[in-house]
């Protein structure tokens, strides 16, 4: 915990946030062992958060998991980004024209935080959902708002260094930072079978004042991916950037690199 943190909130924020990342739930004791506070101090913090509704206990005695109240908290912050339909309209222009589905993400500490998504019309298509959470450097979108990263600060975001999420994922900090740099040259970020198997993934980030706040992907199943595909989501995505940027340029979304 922080030196300017209060107490009892951050460990309500703890608590929260080690949720987010287990679909199963957790016992009281798994909490506090993961967070390191004693179970007599968690226990009426999480009876609390039971009867507000932001956590549930499992039928099958297992614990705590993330409850309704804290998914209308999140949705709520999507329904007050100002820029919210113009975004959405902007995507679906684009999957309209290539038939693939198109992102939207923001960079949260070492992940990339899913915050919009429109689907591919296709029936095969890759697995997601808005709220979704990946390690950055494995992700097209990722490497898209890592773009401005050098070496070192890659070195601070995973001091564990990069941990395979499939056998294609790039584990050499030292590559990835040359891709990064590569990116940035191009405008354009890129990855095959990296985070999911049979997806490739296209992106390009998005600029605020000069400062990446998120970026925009296309994703595509590799046995629909082609050299001329490609190209057509390059341009596609170039002009979505230049609409979605200069809408984030005249409207506040409360984005967490804003």
């Amino acid at each position: 915990m922080r030196e300017t943190e209060h107490r009892s909130t951050a460990r309500v924020l703890d608590i929260l946030e080690l949720l987010e990342h287990v679909s199963n739930g957790l016992s009281l004791k798994e909490i506090s062992e993961a967070l390191k506070v004693p179970k007599s101090s968690l226990f009426p913090i999480l009876h609390t958060l039971l009867e507000r509704g932001y956590l549930c206990s499992e039928s099958n005695g297992r614990g705590y998991r993330l409850g309704s109240m804290a998914f209308q908290l999140g949705n709520s912050y999507l329904k007050q980004m100002d820029g919210d339909e113009e975004i959405e309209t902007v995507m679906q222009k684009v999957v309209d024209q290539c038939g693939e589905t198109c992102h939207f993400a923001v960079l949260d500490r070492s992940e990339v935080l899913y915050l919009k998504k429109i689907d591919s019309p296709h029936t095969v298509r890759m697995t997601s959902r808005i709220g979704m959470r990946m390690p950055a450097y494995g992700t097209g979108l990722g490497k898209a708002l890592l773009t401005d990263h050098s070496l070192s600060m890659l070195r601070e975001l995973y001091p564990e260094g990069l941990k395979p999420l499939t056998e294609h994922t790039v584990t050499d900090m030292e590559v990835l930072a040359e891709q990064l740099k590569q990116s940035k040259e191009t405008g354009f970020s890129s990855e095959r079978e990296e985070s999911d198997q049979d997806i490739c993934c296209v992106a390009v980030p998005l600029r605020k004042n000069g400062k990446i706040v998120a970026a925009l992907s296309v994703a595509v199943p590799t046995f629909r991916d082609t050299a001329e595909k490609e190209e057509q989501i390059k341009k596609l995505l170039q002009e979505a950037k230049q609409r979605i940027e200069a809408i984030l340029q005249f409207t506040d979304l409360g984005l967490p690199n804003e």
